[in-house]
């Protein structure tokens, strides 16, 4: 059985890269995404990372649609990355990345998830 890597296990711990959190609604191929700068989310459960993007007001009509739909989700439901609750910190739930430009990053996608009519957590 091949044991997952997180990125905060790959990634050598001197080098600060952007993370990119991406919370996605239900079954979508798309969500909301939020670049957090180095250093700005070292030692922050991810959870809390996701509650300071959907306390965000500014974003575009496009991104309130996803928005929209990720609090629909959220009604009843939960947010989840590799399976599990976001408690850890941001980095276990990352993969290392690469930009078209060659540029390294983290990223973390969270699914906003509503169990099924009938179904519980």
């Amino acid at each position: 059985m091949t044991e997952l890597t997180t990125a905060s296990e790959k990634q050598p711990r001197e080098e600060l890269l952007p993370l990119v959190v991406e919370i996605i609604p239900g079954q979508a191929g798309e969500g909301l995404l939020a670049i957090f700068e180095p250093g700005s989310y070292e030692n922050k459960p991810l959870a809390d990372l996701c509650r300071e993007m959907l306390a965000r007001r500014d974003w575009s009509i496009e991104e309130r649609q996803i928005l929209d739909d990720i609090m629909r989700q959220l009604q009843g439901g939960i947010l989840m990355a590799k399976g599990r609750d976001l408690q850890s910190q941001a980095l276990d739930y990352a993969r290392l990345e690469q930009s078209e430009e060659g540029e390294n990053y983290f990223y973390a996608p969270v699914r906003a998830i509503k169990p099924q009519e009938g179904g519980v957590f």
